[in-house]
């Protein structure tokens, strides 16, 4: 029962970082200066032009949205269901005199 237990604190404590990660606030953006430096190539024009590149948000991957929670239900009723066999086997087993 205790190793049950200790399983179902487990997978809670795996399950936490996904329910850390949900927030309803929308994130601050940080506002940094920077500065370009001019490259000097001799006069002469970049062989190759390359094109800003820009950064798209991720999105959380499946794993932590749905797998994690259902693993945290599933140990939750799992922990209840065999507190309710428990005390069901105990009290057909003894009679109250």
């Amino acid at each position: 029962m205790i190793v049950l237990g200790l399983v179902a604190v487990l997978a809670m404590a795996v399950a936490a970082p996904a329910f850390a990660t949900e927030s309803s606030e929308e994130p601050v953006e940080e506002v940094t200066e920077t500065t370009e430096a001019t490259p000097d190539f001799g006069g002469n024009p970049p062989v190759v032009v390359v094109p800003p590149v820009t950064v798209e948000e991720e999105e959380l991957p499946w794993t932590a949205r749905y797998i994690y929670p259902t693993i945290a239900v599933a140990a939750i009723l799992l922990v209840g269901g065999l507190i309710l066999a428990y005390n069901r086997g105990i009290k057909r087993r003894y009679e109250v005199v």
